[in-house]
């Protein structure tokens, strides 16, 4: 059973549907224009298809509804409107203006010529105005057809000619895919790549075809699109308007596939880098396959693919290198093993950023802790100082890492423990061990060695030989150092024979003195 409600909905549908019927030509015209000037084209365009319904040989609604296809990017259509006002009226010369005009902008020069010429064929120039116009567009389309002519015979060899000529071009045919990828190719022979890609994405409207959608799609995900940014977003959408347009192209469902694999492992890393779980990183960006490529690997391979099948053009200059998604690994590697203190395993990925960002902190602070290591500390002062400048994530960090290599450095300045036994700060506890053994035999006092050598040797084992001083050390705080408030020294370490030459010490006779240090060894 029908309810009010519905009785009430079907009444005003029916109501709605006479009025339509009722209106007449002229009527529908009147919104059509209306519309127009409140830039609704497509109302507009709909009640000028009612117009034409009604009345077919009204030529000026032909006229007008071509102004409303060309608003909504119909131009073909727009142009057949065109046509069919001048078969109405012959002699309007407007309708052969807005034809030609239309056709200079996509580049149809021969077709403007011909229309223009059918407009004076037909005594369309009657009007001072028309005739006036007429001419002057002829012009701009000859000249149009000269540039065209010397941007073929240039091409790419003169680019700086060729961008200008180009230019010039499209100022008169913005819609010429011809100046078009004579723009795009000439910018990449002058290294202007972000150029070229506005005009592939032109191209991409104009005309367009999977190849220039997987360009546009690898340029924008992989070379130059940032994190979060619209750049790098274009890049699935390219891929997707490829597939749309070819659901069936392989090349477009591979493409999208890695994609989402290297975008999905990628906002992994990404959390975890937020959350500074730095091992999660390394392990997200590891690849799915135990031992297979990581996910950098992956990207670099895309881009060679990329290029060798000529999806990228070969005069993109080192593509790889321009990669901010390279450098956003880079620089997610460096970070995660800097937090982790792994120095060693984060000067590659360092250097690699440091290449193209050597302002970038976490290389400072890499680089700073390299020094650190080799004992170059005003050096690490130095690059830590820089860091703490431009850090926005980790500056207490970064200022306790300066502080300690401020104490270092002065610390250095007086005595250098490392130096002395000749080992590295990284030394392990063998390597301290056996330099020591070596040094003690080479500068015993009883084999006519050195006696003050043989106690700065001594001294420097006791504090590096024992762990908890070593510690305190490398934090900056030398035990041996009478300002520094130690409780322990290298002395308390030998009377607990703690060294491993502790028994033959044993036999030794120790004077001390002044500063000095006098040694009676027995074998």
């Amino acid at each position: 059973m029908v309810s009010l409600w519905q009785l009430s909905v079907l009444l005003f549908i029916f109501v709605l549907v006479v009025q339509a019927e009722e209106l007449t030509a002229s009527e529908w015209l009147k919104r059509a224009n209306a519309a127009l000037t409140s830039y609704d084209y497509a109302g507009a365009l709909e009640a000028f298809d009612q117009a034409i319904g009604l009345d077919p040989n009204s030529y000026l609604t032909y006229f007008r509804r071509a102004t409303a296809q060309q608003a909504l990017g119909r131009t073909s259509a727009a142009i057949q409107d065109l046509m069919t006002t001048v078969e109405r009226n012959p002699h309007f010369g407007k309708a052969y203006l807005q034809q030609a005009r239309i056709e200079l902008k996509e580049g149809d020069f021969s077709l403007a010529l011909e229309t223009l010429n059918r407009m004076s064929s037909n005594g369309a120039k009657s009007l001072q105005k028309d005739g006036k116009q007429a001419e002057e567009l002829l012009e701009e389309v000859k000249r149009a057809q000269a540039f065209e002519k010397k941007l073929g015979q240039i091409g790419s060899k003169h680019a700086d000619d060729c961008i200008t000529l180009a230019d010039k071009l499209l100022q008169l045919a913005p819609n010429s895919v011809f100046a078009r990828k004579q723009h795009a190719e000439c910018a990449l022979v002058l290294g202007q790549l972000q150029s070229a890609v506005t005009d592939w994405t032109r191209l991409s409207k104009m005309a367009p075809s999977p190849d220039l959608q997987l360009r546009l799609s690898l340029l924008s995900y992989y070379i130059l699109g940032t994190r979060g940014s619209q750049v790098q977003d274009a890049g699935l959408a390219h891929l997707k308007a490829c597939l749309h347009e070819d659901p069936e192209n392989k090349l477009c469902i591979r493409a999208h596939k890695q994609l989402r694999k290297i975008d999905k492992a990628l906002q992994k890393a990404r959390g975890f880098s937020d959350n500074s779980k730095w091992t999660a990183v390394v392990s997200a960006l590891k690849g799915a396959k135990v031992g297979g490529p990581t996910i950098y690997d992956e990207i670099q391979q895309v881009i060679l693919d990329a290029v060798s099948s000529g999806i990228l053009p070969k005069t993109i200059k080192n593509p790889a290198d321009q990669s901010e998604l390279l450098h956003e690994i880079e620089t997610l590697y460096c970070r995660a093993y800097v937090e982790q203190e792994m120095i060693n395993k984060a000067m590659p990925w360092c250097d690699k950023l440091g290449a193209v960002d050597p302002r970038n902190e976490h290389v400072l602070v890499a680089k700073g802790e390299e020094q650190m290591n080799q004992g170059n500390y005003e050096e690490a002062v130095r690059l830590f100082s820089q860091a703490s400048e431009v850090s926005q994530s980790s500056g207490q960090k970064i200022r306790s890492r300066l502080a300690k290599a401020q104490k270092l450095l002065k610390q250095s300045k007086s005595k250098d423990y490392y130096k002395v036994l000749g080992v590295s700060r990284d030394a392990d506890q063998r390597t301290i061990k056996k330099a020591y053994r070596q040094l003690a035999r080479e500068h015993h006092p009883d084999k006519g060695g050195d006696q003050e050598k043989m106690a700065q040797i001594n001294e420097a084992f006791g504090v590096l030989g024992n762990t908890e001083l070593r510690e305190r050390y490398d934090q900056g705080d030398d035990p041996n150092d009478p300002s520094g408030g130690q409780e322990a020294s290298y002395d308390d370490f030998f009377a607990h024979a703690g060294h491993p030459f502790a028994q033959f010490f044993q036999q030794a006779h120790f004077q001390q003195g002044g500063g000095a240090h006098e040694f009676h060894f027995s074998f």
